[in-house]
């Protein structure tokens, strides 16, 4: 029996990074890995969908485009798997199966034991009732990669990120589209306004979109299509794409989850019990890759009780479309229900440099402040909005004001003048715009 200072259940964006920095800090650390490293977002999330986005928007056809998509996922687990061996990370290719006994965590497939664990086992999509995901017609994120011909005409069940992002690409494939939302409009977590643009963007391409709409009917699956009731009309599709959430992947360890069962920790990423840390998406929403990158982090920290706290207001989303939407910090409303007496300004992006060299069609930002003109969100859809990302990010995070980013001085033309055009407005000074 192989003793370790730690075992690191799971070899996603929260594990392996858990795992390197572990070792970093001197611990012998073995990462127990049931199927591939890198997780949900190398192996059929963030790195295969933007690689097939890319492709997509390239002009590829349909058998080149899927290929490239798993060749960035080979690439990219690749370094990881190179990554955990630079750094003496021992790696274990199995179902952890762990027991406690006496304080200690003994792990019998691989003979192993620690004192100390991480779970960053990560979740797995949800199906539908009466959609089972078969790999065939019905598919998920995992298996849509899978496809050996171009779906004709493809259904998209959730038109959250996921959902808005594949309708983009499938769309841009020449695959004929169709995105259906449970809720009253698609991307609801995001800003009104990023979300009604979105919208018009993809109902420019041809999507059809069906909101306040849920599948209540599935009339007949053959071979090669499905017939579905949508609003009391049958409609066939040959293929399904469901992307409605995602459910945790739970470990055989005792610790106290919540109502979704989602890994309770506190705000160190420790788990009711005091030797085990959880980090990623095992401990619930935002399931962003960056988001499991920091906690992995903090959790290996943790374990040897450099204990930090990590600030979730500030965590930016992107949606890769076409075009981009970028997010991060409070919207409007929320900044407004948590009584910060919030105000907001919106800058449409149709006379910035870059929108004309881009021939944008769509595109804005949205700066929200607070009483002090702090700034407390921005959000934005255009092409390249993900340039804003980084400087967006650390605005919010240092609290820095409309007059520090009136006095910025982005490089031009990029879409980052976005950010000073949209303060230098909001203080009633517009340089480069002027309301009509």
């Amino acid at each position: 029996m192989e003793l370790y200072d730690l075992i690191v259940i799971g070899g996603g964006p929260a594990g392996y990074p858990a795992a390197i920095r572990a070792s970093q800090l001197g611990l012998r650390v073995a990462l127990i890995e049931k199927n591939k490293l890198g997780g949900e977002c190398t192996n059929y999330g963030c790195i295969p969908t933007k690689a097939l986005i890319k492709s997509s928007y390239e002009n590829k056809d349909f058998k080149d485009a899927i290929e490239e998509a798993i060749s960035a996922s080979d690439k990219v687990r690749e370094g990881i798997s190179f990554l955990l061996k630079n750094n003496k990370v021992d790696v274990f290719y199995n179902e952890a199966k762990i027991e406690e006994n006496n304080e200690m965590f003994i792990e019998e497939n691989n003979n192993i034991k620690s004192k100390k664990l991480i779970i960053a086992t990560g979740t797995e999509p949800i199906d539908l009732p009466n959609l089972k995901v078969d790999g065939k017609l019905i598919h998920n994120n995992r298996t849509i990669l899978n496809l050996k011909e171009k779906p004709s005409s493809l259904l998209i069940i959730g038109a959250g990120y996921v959902g808005v992002e594949f309708a983009n690409a499938f769309s841009k494939l020449d695959s004929k589209v169709t995105l259906i939302e449970a809720m009253p409009r698609i991307l609801p977590n995001l800003d009104p306004d990023i979300s009604r643009l979105a919208e018009r963007s993809l109902r420019n391409k041809g999507i059809k979109i069906y909101k306040n709409t849920t599948i209540k009917e599935v009339k007949e699956i053959r071979e090669n299509y499905i017939k579905i009731n949508i609003n009391n009309e049958d409609m066939e599709f040959d293929s399904v794409l469901i992307s409605i959430g995602r459910k945790p992947v739970l470990p055989n360890i005792k610790v106290e989850r919540d109502e979704k069962s989602f890994i309770k920790t506190d705000k160190y990423l420790r788990t009711s019990n005091p030797n085990v840390f959880a980090a990623g998406d095992i401990t619930g929403n935002p399931m962003l890759a960056h988001k499991a990158f920091v906690q992995g982090v903090v959790a290996a920290e943790g374990i040897l009780n450099m204990l930090k706290e990590i600030d979730y207001n500030i965590i930016p989303s992107v949606v890769f479309s076409n075009p981009e939407i970028f997010s991060v910090g409070y919207t409007l409303n929320q900044a407004n229900s948590l009584g910060l007496n919030a105000r907001e300004t919106k800058l449409p992006l149709g006379g910035l440099a870059r929108s004309v060299i881009e021939k944008e069609e769509i595109g804005l930002i949205k700066i929200v402040y607070d009483s002090s003109n702090r700034i407390i969100g921005v959000h934005a859809i255009a092409d390249h909005a993900s340039e804003i990302a980084l400087s967006a990010t650390l605005a919010v995070k240092l609290k820095a004001s409309l007059e520090d980013l009136s006095f910025s001085m982005p490089p031009h033309p990029t879409m980052s003048e976005a950010l000073k055009e949209v303060a230098e407005l909001a203080l009633n000074r517009p340089i480069h715009y002027t309301k009509i």
